[in-house]
């Protein structure tokens, strides 16, 4: 029975369409979109929603990975996270983001820029867990000094 089944899935699989775009209303037509995925997310996430909370750090992870410069979609994601912090507070935000990877925490901090240019005041939990973060050379940095 499970040689059946096994055939009939490999069957099924082969015999699939590769190049086959998802339909347009498929809810996960946005995936490679982090601005539209962000914009998506903020109002649960600034009501401290763990999953709208994990899809702006991993729409931040995906874009910085993108090896091409941005415009309004950077500043717009920038601007999404220095409004999410304030209304969730330091204290969910820093729980969200320390159950991320290090290398997405690093991508957040790229978003957030906690530096002598725009310190990260009153917000001692995630300044801590955003500046110990590993230094990572991006595709989006090496496309701003290729460009």
């Amino acid at each position: 029975m499970q040689r059946i089944l096994l055939t009939f899935l490999l069957i099924a699989a082969a015999s699939a369409r590769a190049g086959e775009p998802a339909p347009r209303d498929a809810p996960y037509n946005k995936v490679f979109d982090p601005w539209r995925a962000c914009q998506a997310a903020e109002d649960l996430a600034k009501r401290g929603a763990p999953d709208a909370l994990r899809t702006l750090f991993l729409a931040a992870y995906v874009r910085i990975n993108q090896p091409f410069p941005g415009g309004e979609d950077l500043e717009g994601m920038g601007i999404i996270f220095r409004d999410v912090l304030p209304a969730v507070g330091d204290s969910r935000f820093a729980e969200a983001l320390a159950a991320q990877r290090p290398d997405v925490r690093s991508a957040v901090r790229w978003f957030l820029a906690p530096d002598q240019k725009r310190p990260l005041t009153g917000f001692p939990k995630t300044t801590a867990l955003l500046t110990s973060a590993p230094k990572v050379d991006w595709p989006l940095l090496k496309a701003y000094r290729e460009d």
